[in-house]
């Protein structure tokens, strides 16, 4: 959930706050309100899906920042959002304005009040699948040239699957979302590479990737070509971020190339270090100052995810001394991840999302709500590492006054 609500996100939450509980998410209709609003899944431009459990979001960036580069009109979808809602869709990098946001959840509205009742389609429109329909129905309408999508929850069981996927960028995968998209790395692999079908060209990968999405990959898409991209030489963001941005990267140049007729070349580590110096991925291994204070903010819920981040924040040699911030769910492995912590140096924060359960949190660790966390380790540390659901990225973004709206920055030079 986003920082903060706008009159206009209410269409898009309709259905789940109506029928979550008793129905499911229902890709039939997905499908009907695709066509009620008037979107082509099909559209005579490349389409690339980002799909996996980690770093779907640092791709997606990277690949949108790449194909600027290369001059073509870029729209995005991407999920969660940080501060609003409105970030998830994009041109050229830039999020809606409130009030083309407002026109767009003004068409939702409209296209909802036609559908037919949730108990003749098996079940209801979730948010994030109503934010991918209508935002590519909107930036198709804008003319761009390249629609770059991440899953909002899923692969074949997302709307995601919809679109004909020219490139789909398969994020490193693991047991994640476990009984939601699947219950093993098995399902969950198969759910997330579902996204695609026959008609998907290029398959993208980074080397580190488990063997049981290689073996969905193989087996659901075989007619595409894989491409397994090296482990990336750091380019600023730790070695688990670093080569989701390499792999995004080297995404948008297999579609570009594919679209142009060109082999594919590996994209040159001195092109990928120059783009990255200049993208913003705020939320993942973000170095930020506010309040008097050196913060590491990163979105890891992972034992993957958190170790990647105090190896990123070792490597600086700022944080040798820091505390540690940490805000999950205790459906998470949280003893997985706490084995990597201090204790001593640690504060467990709890914070008002509802769908989110810290019941469980060890009462041998020091637990307190997050208002109350963030005095109580400020007063302790300077250099403080916060580690989190994106939840609660969002809500370090608005109290550290991250800038979630700008991904390339426009002081920096782009060859």
């Amino acid at each position: 959930m986003p920082a903060r609500h706008l009159p206009g996100d209410e269409p898009f939450f309709r259905e789940w706050n109506e029928h979550h509980g008793p129905y499911t998410r229902s890709r039939t209709r997905a499908a009907i309100f695709a066509r009620a609003i008037g979107l082509n899944t099909s559209p005579g431009i490349p389409v690339v899906g980002v799909v996996g459990s980690k770093g779907k979001g640092s791709a997606v960036a990277a690949a949108t920042q790449y194909l600027m580069m290369l001059g073509y009109r870029v729209g995005t979808i991407s999920s969660p959002p940080f501060l609003t809602n409105r970030e998830r869709i994009r041109i050229n990098s830039r999020p809606l304005s409130e009030s083309a946001y407002n026109a767009l959840a003004a068409r939702v509205a409209s296209a909802l009040d036609h559908m037919p009742p949730v108990g003749n389609t098996g079940g209801y429109l979730a948010p994030t699948g109503l934010f991918t329909l209508a935002g590519a129905t909107y930036l198709l309408d804008g003319g761009v040239d390249i629609l770059v999508i991440e899953e909002g929850l899923g692969g074949a069981s997302d709307e995601i699957s919809q679109f004909r996927l020219d490139t789909l960028v398969v994020t490193p995968v693991f047991l994640e979302h476990e009984g939601i998209i699947g219950d093993t790395i098995d399902d969950i692999a198969r759910n997330l590479v579902g996204a695609g079908d026959e008609r998907t060209r290029h398959v993208v990968f980074p080397e580190t990737q488990c063997s049981e999405a290689r073996a969905a990959i193989t087996t659901l898409l075989p007619n595409a070509a894989c491409h397994e991209i090296a482990l990336s030489r750091d380019l600023g963001y730790g070695a688990l971020t670093s080569t989701n941005v390499a792999t995004g990267y080297a995404a948008a140049a297999i579609t570009h190339e594919a679209a142009v007729g060109l082999h594919h070349s590996p994209v040159p580590h001195e092109t990928a270090a120059r783009l990255a110096h200049s993208l913003r991925l705020p939320g993942r291994s973000s170095h930020v100052y506010a309040h008097e204070t050196h913060w590491l903010l990163d979105a890891a819920i992972s034992r993957e995810g958190v170790a990647s981040a105090l190896d990123n924040a070792r490597r600086t040699g700022r944080f040798d001394d820091a505390y540690t911030l940490v805000c999950m769910p205790d459906i998470k492995n949280l003893a997985s991840i706490l084995d990597l912590l201090n204790r001593d140096r640690t504060i467990l924060a709890t914070t008002h999302e509802d769908h989110l359960f810290f019941e469980n949190y060890p009462n041998d660790w020091e637990i307190m709500p997050l208002p109350q966390a963030l005095t109580t380790i400020q007063s302790r540390s300077r250099n403080i590492i916060a580690l989190g659901t994106m939840s609660f990225a969002a809500e370090m973004a608005d109290y550290l006054g991250l800038d979630t709206e700008t991904w390339i920055n426009p002081w920096a030079q782009v060859q």
